[in-house]
């Protein structure tokens, strides 16, 4: 795991690094990727008593559910709720990290194991981050499929990615960014390659949810409202 500070996202934030002046929501995000981050969950509160969010989708992951919080929040969700509502986008979310290091994977938290600097994908899936073998085709598949049911964005970041990896992603319906920086330089690598398939939210659904959600049983740990049998978000074991 990176020794590396942890980083707090306003719910504005548009990059892994970058943080917003203007946002005023007292939920923070803090990075999927950080040390600090992926023991925040044992905590479930930031500094100045404010509650904080551990992301666990990093990069592109990590900018769409900071809009979800920013949409969310402007129309009247609270922090615990604003919460509940990201927790339940990222269960039901799925992700690929594509890197030309095993070993940067394994530092992040991401993928169990790795060593040396091959390239290796890590994917999240069912809650979970786990270690997959690397199929450009199964990714193209994915890619060209995914957005006909859902919100489907693609990431390139840093430079040289290779051009079969980039062409994979690049599919109708997918919308694909490209930063110099972003999550190949939080992970320390020359480039990374991002798939995200995500439930969408039209408005009248973010509606609807939030009265589920304000009408659900909180955990008396961490206070966030809990949409199903458990609290995926304190639940010792529960979380990838």
């Amino acid at each position: 795991m990176s020794a590396r500070p942890g980083r707090r996202l306003r719910v504005a934030a548009v990059s892994e690094t970058e943080v917003s002046a203007s946002a005023v929501s007292p939920l923070e995000l803090v990075s999927a990727i950080s040390a600090a981050g992926r023991l925040a969950s044992a905590q479930g509160f930031g500094s100045g008593g404010e509650l904080a969010y551990e992301l666990r989708l990093p990069g592109i992951g990590g900018r769409y559910l900071a809009g979800i919080a920013a949409y969310a929040h402007g129309r009247g969700f609270g922090a615990p709720e604003a919460a509940a509502l990201l927790d339940a986008v990222e269960e039901r979310s799925a992700m690929w990290v594509v890197c030309p290091s095993a070993a940067a994977l394994r530092r992040a938290g991401l993928i169990e194991g790795g060593h040396g600097r091959r390239g290796a994908c890590a994917r999240w899936s069912s809650g979970r981050w786990s270690r997959v073998p690397l199929d450009v085709s199964a990714l193209a598949a994915v890619a060209a499929a995914g957005g006909t049911r859902a919100v489907c964005a693609a990431a390139v970041s840093g430079a040289g990615a290779p051009e079969r990896l980039v062409a994979a992603v690049r599919a109708d319906g997918v919308r694909l960014g490209t930063l110099d920086g972003g999550l190949a330089a939080s992970l320390g690598v020359p480039w990374t390659v991002e798939l995200l398939i995500a439930p969408a939210l039209p408005g009248g659904s973010v509606m609807a949810l939030r009265e589920r959600v304000a009408s659900a049983p909180r955990c008396g740990w961490c206070g966030v409202p809990m949409l199903g049998a458990d609290c995926r978000r304190c639940l010792p074991g529960a979380r990838g």
